[in-house]
Formats: structure tokens, C-alpha cells, sequence
């Protein structure tokens, strides 16, 4: 068979190797959906869990030692389920900072991984998808000399405060094709590399419809909750000031202290992606509570549409991006108008449910692996004329 005669239906499955930014043990992702569905198509996954890209601080050093260790709950992380096709690799590296650690890197440990890698038989074609800018994840992502490879833009890097030497536009030069999930982020990267395309976030729609209440009917106080990590891009003074005011749970690993939060404030810590729906069914409203940031003006947040596909009224701070969604949202300046908007939120007539949730469904992670695939299908069609014939011919 001709690449010629591919289309993303009928070509051979070989390799998909996934770069991620996070571990697998971790608030569920894109990166965890877009491995999941590709392995159910026929793909052999490598999920390859972050290369390091900064020297950790002092308070970092348990949950640094918990993953070199293996230990899941010293990491502080979430336990997700495993997936059937999708192997998880954890390199070790010397985190990418510095002319001499990443020497090391370049000479002796990407070296070792990547023989690593092939000695495990890459069946061909090896698609990379590539999340992380860094010298180390670009030097390795070539030393596996893929068929096709990506880079899947969806931080802001220049304002990313635990990035420290990225390298992105070497990355963006080194892809066929980059994907961006915003478009702050696509117009930053569209100026380095002429193949950018518009990649979103997306939803497992089967799964979020468990949390859709079957009635209209609200609890008194209203419950409010928040799902995800609490880390630094979230604004715990909002948090905090909800959780006075109204009934609040939070769902996620906790990297900000809660200090001051009412007592009544349920933690329920991290879970399993599966089990969130369940954790809020019960909800009456969702929170997106953002810390005003450069970095967040270019987030488009993994859970965006599972908001949506509960039909659920979602409050919003902090996020420039969803102000083209102000139908479907509620979006708001200030820690006063969110705290009122929570009030007018529970009140919402019915029928504002129903936009959400097409909107959900327009963007389910089943259209997004075909998307996926049909990018694969067509980097690799007109890369055949180039290709050596026995690449062509390999593992068929």
C-alpha cells in the first residue's frame, strides 16, 4: 500500500509517542484523552512523562522524590486508571537548565533513552506529539527520527512562571505541524512555523452527561463546586470568599494553602477522572476561579467543555479567552461580581442548558482523534515522495 492511498481509516497503526507536560498519575487531561483514544484506534501509545524542565524548590523535594520513587500519594498526585495500549515511560534526566545539564542530557541520558526506545521495537510509523519546548524533549523527539511529528502548543511560555529556558521556536521549527489550543497561542506560534492549526480542548460527552441533574431542582444554600489542582493559577482569595458565602467542595490535589476557608468547606482531594461526574452531580453551580495573570490569558482549562456537557451553569474569573462564550458563561471582572453571579446563576431559566451542551458535543474528544488522524494521514501523504522506500515499506 501506497502512502498515496491512505486515508485515516485504513493506514497501517504504529507508534504514537506523547511528550506530556504532566504525569499520568494527574489531574486528567487532553494529553491522557488524546493517548486514550488513539491506543483504542489501533495505535501503540508511549506516554512519556515530563522531562524536567527546572531544578524544584526546597518545598518540591517530597513530591519530586515521590515520582522518582514511584510513590503516587507522596507526589501528591491523582491515581488514573491505566489504559489498554498505552505504556508510560518515566525518563530520567537532569532537569533542562544550564549549559552543563544540558550537555549531560544531550551526550549521555536522551542517548540512553532513546536506545531505550528503539531497543523496545518503535514499530513504524512513529508519530510524536510533542508538548514540552526544552532542549532535551526536542533532541530527544529527533533522536527517534519520527515519521511525523507535532508540537501541541497550549501553555504561554514567555509567561509561564516555572519555565526558565524554553525553546520553543527551535521546537516549532523542528514539527511538520503545530497545533495550538487558543488563539493567543496560535497567533504567538503561527509566526514560527507556517503549518499551525487550531486544536481545542475537548470532552468525553458520555461521561460529563452523568453529572446533568435530571431536574431544575436547587439545594438550599446553593453548592458550588470547583474541580481540578489548586496551584498557582488559581485564585484561592475567590475560592475563599465563595466558601464563606455558599456551600463549596473542591475536587483536585491542593498546592495553595486553604488557610481562612470555612469550615464547612468539603476537600475531597484528587480522584480518579472517572469518578468526577459522580463528585458533581450534586452540584448547582461550577467555578472557574482564575488568577488575573499574563499566563491565563492564554489558558483554555482540560475541564472548559466538561463544564459544558453537565449543562451547568459555570462561573468564570480570569479568563480572557471565554469572553467569546459570555452567552454560555458567566464571566465576570471582580470577586463582587462573581459572588452575585453565583446568586443569578441558580436562578438561570432552563433552557440555558441546552447551548452549553451542543457546544459540548461539537467538541468531543472523538472528533478531535479524528481531526488527529487526519493531520497524520495528510503530513504523511505529502511527505511520501520524500520518503525512502524502505520506510515506506516497513512493518507491512
Amino acid at each position: 500500500m501506497k502512502l498515496k492511498d491512505m486515508n485515516h481509516h485504513d493506514f497501517d497503526k504504529g507508534t504514537i509517542v506523547i511528550f506530556s507536560l504532566i504525569q499520568w498519575h494527574f489531574t486528567w487531561q487532553s494529553t491522557h484523552n488524546f493517548a486514550s483514544g488513539l491506543a483504542k484506534r489501533g495505535y501503540r501509545v508511549l506516554f512519556i512523562e515530563p522531562l524536567p524542565k527546572r531544578w524544584p524548590k526546597p518545598s518540591e523535594f517530597n513530591r519530586v522524590w515521590g515520582r522518582i520513587s514511584g510513590n503516587v500519594e507522596a507526589a501528591g498526585m491523582c491515581i488514573q486508571p491505566l489504559v489498554s495500549g498505552v505504556e508510560i515511560i518515566s525518563p530520567r534526566l537532569l532537569p533542562d537548565v544550564g549549559s552543563l545539564a544540558q550537555y549531560f542530557n544531550r551526550e549521555i541520558f536522551v542517548p540512553r533513552i532513546a536506545r531505550s526506545m528503539h531497543n523496545d521495537s518503535l514499530k513504524r510509523p512513529v508519530v510524536v506529539i510533542n508538548y514540552l519546548p526544552t532542549k532535551a524533549s526536542v533532541s530527544l523527539m529527533q533522536s527517534l527520527d519520527p515519521d511525523v511529528s507535532f508540537y501541541y502548543c497550549n501553555t504561554d511560555w514567555e509567561n509561564d512562571p516555572y519555565a526558565t529556558e524554553v525553546y520553543e521556536s527551535e521546537m516549532a521549527k523542528a514539527v511538520d505541524m503545530v497545533w495550538a489550543d487558543t488563539p493567543t497561542n496560535f497567533n504567538r506560534v503561527r509566526k514560527l512555523n507556517a503549518r499551525v492549526v487550531s486544536m481545542p480542548k475537548g470532552v468525553d460527552i458520555s461521561l460529563f452527561a452523568r453529572a446533568r441533574k435530571e431536574n431544575d431542582q436547587i439545594s438550599k444554600p446553593p453548592l458550588c463546586v470547583y474541580f481540578g489542582l489548586v496551584s498557582v493559577s488559581t485564585d484561592v482569595d475567590l475560592l475563599r470568599k465563595v466558601s464563606h458565602h455558599y456551600r463549596l467542595r473542591i475536587i483536585g490535589p491542593i498546592r495553595r494553602s486553604l488557610h481562612g476557608f470555612s469550615d464547612r468547606t468539603e476537600i475531597i482531594g484528587g480522584v480518579p477522572h472517572e469518578e468526577i461526574p459522580d463528585r458533581i452531580h450534586d452540584a448547582d453551580v461550577l467555578l472557574l476561579p482564575y488568577a488575573v495573570t499574563d499566563q491565563n490569558k492564554a489558558v483554555m482549562p482540560a475541564k472548559l467543555f466538561e463544564c459544558l456537557a453537565t449543562g451547568k451553569p459555570t462561573i468564570v474569573h480570569g479568563l480572557d479567552y471565554l469572553r467569546e462564550y459570555s452567552d454560555l458563561f458567566y464571566i465576570c471582572d471582580d470577586h463582587d461580581q462573581f459572588l452575585s453571579a453565583i446568586e443569578r446563576a441558580v436562578n438561570e431559566p432552563s433552557e440555558r442548558k441546552l447551548p452549553r451542551i451542543r457546544l459540548a458535543e461539537q467538541n468531543s474528544y472523538e472528533k478531535r482523534i479524528d481531526e488527529i488522524e487526519s493531520y497524520i494521514a495528510e503530513v504523511f501523504s505529502e511527505k511520501q515522495t520524500s520518503m525512502p522506500t524502505n520506510r515506506l515499506l516497513e512493518d507491512r
